[in-house]
């Protein structure tokens, strides 16, 4: 779904039939940028300052300089959302897209590491986290690998290793494909990070594996262990462990998938 009408340009709130690029911006020419996704229900987007501080941790990772913005004045950041939203007419569940690009110039060397940021939101169909109820077909996507490294945590605007897989994905019927690192463990989904259960015993891919570190997996794993499950986020995932599995679950920031799933001809039900 497309944003709806009103965005933010580096902090004014303008029509994004005014937004104007320039040719040579580098997140279109190099894919020189990042984004966060967040969840705005109302008028507050859940989990703020979690949000903020991976989108920060992810722009030193890129050599960006960090916007006052987006560190002393983040309450003026978040009013800055709510406008955009009561703009829009968003009063209930609502996505919010955060793109971050280095200024435009240079080459592969860049003129300078300042930074430009465009927020745009769209409506969900609910404005609570919704469990999918409706049975799930998944399978692993193993076309491409992905890289174990300092990027692999970061939310890139150059994402054509996530577009293939959404293609396979698609080309196949699935609801959902599992990416493998470069030693073949399984480490998450598209835009999901997976949880296994086997009793009392939740376990999900270390985020040294090259996992993307989710806000929504941190918060399932504090719940967790608040509820007394024995959690084990420090290891690898194999296909055998995920064959072995009672249950499996999938979590992306806007939806926690559950129910049926099934995996190489094998059912959970969860």
């Amino acid at each position: 779904m497309g944003s709806e009408g009103f965005i933010s340009y580096n902090g004014k709130i303008i029509h994004k039939d005014e937004l104007k690029l320039d040719l040579n911006n580098r997140a279109f020419q190099y894919g020189d940028g990042l984004f966060e996704t967040m969840h705005a229900s109302g008028n507050k987007v859940q989990f703020f300052y979690e949000h903020m501080e991976r989108l920060i941790r992810s722009m030193k990772v890129l050599k960006m300089e960090i916007p006052v913005r987006f560190t002393i004045d983040t309450m003026g950041l978040q009013k800055e959302i709510s406008k955009i939203l009561n703009k829009n007419k968003l009063f209930k569940g609502a996505r919010i897209r955060m793109t971050v690009f280095r200024e435009t110039g240079g080459f592969y060397s860049p003129e300078s590491n300042e930074t430009e940021y465009i927020i745009e939101s769209s409506p969900l169909t609910s404005d609570v986290y919704e469990f999918n109820q409706k049975g799930l077909l998944i399978d692993i996507y193993e076309e491409q690998l992905k890289p174990i490294n300092s990027l692999a945590s970061v939310k890139l605007t150059s994402s054509i290793f996530f577009v293939l897989a959404g293609i396979f994905k698609k080309e196949n019927n699935l609801d959902e494909c599992l990416i493998l690192n470069t030693k073949g463990n399984i480490i998450e989904g598209i835009s999901s990070n997976i949880f296994l259960v086997r009793e009392n015993v939740i376990s999900t891919p270390a985020l040294r594996e090259g996992c993307l570190p989710g806000i929504m997996r941190q918060k399932i794993i504090e719940l967790a262990r608040k509820n007394r499950f024995i959690v084990q986020d420090e290891q690898a995932i194999k296909i055998q462990d995920i064959m072995a599995a009672d249950e499996i679950f999938s979590q992306m920031l806007l939806k926690v998938y559950n129910g049926l799933l099934v995996f190489k001809q094998r059912r959970f039900y969860n």
